[in-house]
Formats: C-alpha cells, sequence, structure tokens
C-alpha cells in the first residue's frame, strides 16, 4: 500500500497538516494523563501500603501485649500451646490406628482451665463458680467458652 501524498502548494495539504497537529496533541495530551493518572495511583497505593505496615505493626504489638497478659493470668503460653496442637493434629492425621473416637477426645480438650478460690466472706454480687461450666465469656473481645472449672 502506498502512501499518498500531498503537495504542499495544494489547498489541501494546510488542512491536513492542521488535523495531523491537532492529533497529534491529542494523543500527547491523552498520554500525559494517562501517565499523571498512573503516578496518582502509584502514590495512593504506596500511601496504602504504608498505613497497612503500620496496622500490621500495631496489631502485632497488640497480640504480644495480650499473649503476655494472658500468659500472666493463666499461666499458659499460648504459642507453645498452639505448637502442641499443630503437632498433636499432624500425629493424629498421620496415625492410621487411631478411631475417629479418641481424636474427638483429643479435640474436645480443654484449651482454658480457671481456677477459683472460694471465700466464704466473699459478697453475694460474685459468680458461683459451678454455674460458670458451658459458660461463653468476653475477654478483651474475644469469646471463649469455658470448659471445666477447678476450684482450689
Amino acid at each position: 500500500m502506498q502512501r499518498r501524498s500531498v503537495q504542499r502548494v495544494d489547498p489541501r495539504y494546510k488542512q491536513l497538516r492542521t488535523r495531523n497537529n491537532d492529533s497529534v496533541k491529542k494523543s500527547r495530551e491523552k498520554s500525559r494523563r494517562e501517565r499523571e493518572e498512573t503516578m496518582k495511583s502509584i502514590d495512593q497505593l504506596e500511601q496504602d501500603n504504608t498505613k497497612l505496615h503500620k496496622n500490621l505493626q500495631t496489631l502485632k504489638q497488640e497480640y504480644d501485649q495480650l499473649r503476655d497478659l494472658f500468659k500472666q493470668h493463666t499461666g499458659i503460653d499460648i504459642d507453645q500451646m498452639l505448637s502442641n496442637e499443630i503437632r498433636t493434629t499432624s500425629e493424629s492425621a498421620t496415625s492410621s490406628t487411631q478411631s475417629r473416637e479418641e481424636s474427638k477426645e483429643i479435640s474436645a480438650k480443654p484449651v482454658l482451665t480457671i481456677n477459683t478460690t472460694d471465700d466464704t466472706n466473699s459478697s453475694s454480687n460474685q459468680l458461683d463458680a459451678s454455674s460458670l461450666d458451658g459458660s461463653v465469656v468476653i475477654i478483651n473481645g474475644v469469646q471463649y467458652k469455658i470448659v471445666s472449672i477447678e476450684k482450689n
């Protein structure tokens, strides 16, 4: 396909050049706009990423504080408990001799045991420990089901 050329002396030449120049301007403006939008998008994503990293750091610190608080009050190390549960779960999955009933017993094992002391001089406002079995309590916004309570 051969390109048709228009001689510079032809009256249509100026009209064609004007149209071409307008098209080039539009194309360059469109490219500039798209580049600016991309840059704005990149900036926004970087800001969002920074916020998410800060939020993640805050959540990690909060988790560490809650884990330490939980260990102080219960004496249970959550990380050690979780690794033991994962190990127990993987062992039970690989063991072909273990029955379904035994695996139900393992999963029904209480995770948290609350020790209480009965004080005969206590006020009537306190909860009766025997009535808490099976109850759901909320500690720091997390729900826990009480499986068993041992009295000292």
